[in-house]
């Protein structure tokens, strides 16, 4: 295929996965399909069905819910740390 008209071909789909720097194998955790399945759904190689789209569209919110609670976490822990960032860290416990 040439540039051109593989660009034509890209999904939305893909198109946020690569904006976010979602992998296929984060897709797939959260959708339940193979990596491979959402790979061909992407390049138009299945038929996009009503189901395949809510199934995909579930698990594209439940990434962006995974990522707001770990982007949460991270602040807490920043604000933990604000002004003390190099400092010797202590040690974890177990």
């Amino acid at each position: 295929l040439s540039g051109v008209s593989a660009m034509k071909n890209i999904t939305n789909l893909r198109r946020l996965r690569g904006r976010c720097r979602m992998s296929l194998r984060e897709l797939a955790a959260a959708s339940g399909l193979s990596r491979q399945y959402i790979s061909r759904a992407e390049l138009r190689e299945i038929p996009a069905t009503r189901a395949l789209e809510a199934k995909l569209s579930s698990a594209v919110k439940a990434v962006i819910a995974s990522r707001q609670e770990e982007l949460l976490a991270l602040e807490a822990a920043y604000w933990a740390y604000q002004g003390r960032l190099l400092e010797t860290a202590e040690e974890e416990e177990p």
